[in-house]
């Protein structure tokens, strides 16, 4: 057997059994369903949902804050008047305009220092709203594997932080997107994106399935340059004391 396909199998079957093993972080959506493919992300077509973040006990750190993004699809940058992108709410606290406090690009929000942005996977740049948390104090549930329903190792449990998304009053055509993610810090900066759900462990609301992009008519370009931070500051604080389900 020649030592490059030898090594291909060997590649190969350590790939799948990493994807067997629990990460760290994950997302689900409750009734959702996993697509694979290009996708690789659980996906619900219902525009009301509860999306569910989902950490180790053992291993995620509950003095962290744990940012969730939700990200508009398509990927979109022209989209004229953000008032046309109509609403969407999470735990019942309306997002504003969908744009009115959003950031465009990749997340994070905070620049960092060496660890840079999550990977685009096809979804980014586009324009995205980050929620923070923290799983301190949250429920626990047996751990399972959301990319295939498998249970995870005997004893091993997963905090579990509830968002109610309601997305009914999003304008037709478009979806959204949900990563998961963490920073650490030094001397109060912070230095990196330390963990995140893996691009396989995501999850989305898409009018399709199988989440093609959809044709979206896109006005001319809105000067957004008035479009600050601070509603979305405001807005993250308040995350913080939205209601905890389980």
């Amino acid at each position: 057997m020649k030592t490059n396909t030898l090594a291909a199998l060997v590649t190969g079957m350590l790939g799948a059994s990493s994807v067997l093993a629990v990460p760290t972080l994950q997302l689900d959506i409750d009734g959702g369903t996993y697509v694979g493919g290009t996708e690789e992300s659980t996906v619900t077509t219902t525009s009301s949902f509860d999306l569910w973040a989902l950490g180790k006990t053992t291993e995620v750190d509950i003095a962290n804050d744990y940012y969730l993004s939700i990200a508009l699809l398509p990927q979109s940058q022209n989209i004229g008047d953000p008032a046309n992108l109509g609403n969407v709410t999470v735990n019942g606290i309306a997002l504003s305009t969908l744009l009115g406090d959003s950031e465009y690009g990749t997340p994070p929000v905070e620049s960092v220092s060496n660890g840079g942005e999550l990977g685009p996977h096809g979804i980014y740049d586009t324009y995205y709203y980050q929620l923070a948390f923290s799983f301190n104090g949250l429920p626990t549930i047996p751990s399972y594997n959301t990319q295939d329903g498998s249970a995870g190792p005997a004893g091993e449990e997963l905090y579990k932080q509830v968002f109610q998304i309601d997305a009914s009053s999003l304008a037709a055509g478009y979806g959204l997107h949900f990563d998961l993610y963490t920073y650490g810090e030094t001397n109060g900066n912070r230095t990196a994106i330390t963990d995140f759900a893996p691009f396989s462990h995501d999850a989305a609301y898409c009018i399709e399935r199988n989440c093609e992009p959809v044709d979206v008519s896109e006005p001319s370009t809105l000067a957004l340059f008035g479009i600050g931070l601070m509603g979305l500051v405001a807005l993250r604080r308040r995350a913080k004391n939205i209601a905890i389900s389980s």
